[in-house]
């Protein structure tokens, strides 16, 4: 093809000669590490990733364990403000009655 009917600029050939280099050069390191991996101990590295797991197991087994102990605490901050509440209410009560009497005896007195 000549350069004259090439829809590429010039030089582009070139860039696309370089680029297609560059490739072939990658996919050649990668078939090198590739064909070493094969060599390295597969047992070695699962239990690499074994101990690991288990790791984050004894973690998440911590994390779990001091949510519990978390759960206990609320439940019984939760219970002591019930009865707080509870307690709260009676003495609005009471405080609703006594002022109702006093109004009572208020308006007989004056009346």
């Amino acid at each position: 093809m000549s350069s004259e009917t090439s829809t590429l600029p010039a030089g582009w050939a070139t860039i696309l000669d370089e680029v297609h280099r560059r490739l072939d050069h990658a996919i050649a390191l990668a078939d090198t590490r590739i064909a070493h991996l094969t060599h390295l101990e597969l047992d070695s590295f699962a239990d690499q990733h074994r101990q690991a797991i288990a790791q984050w197991n004894v973690r998440l087994q911590r994390l779990h364990d001091f949510l519990q102990s978390t759960e206990q605490v609320v439940q019984s901050v939760d219970e002591i403000l019930q009865q707080e509440e509870s307690s709260l209410r009676g003495h609005l009560t009471k405080s609703a009655t006594v002022r109702q009497k006093l109004a009572e005896s208020t308006g007989r007195a004056i009346g």
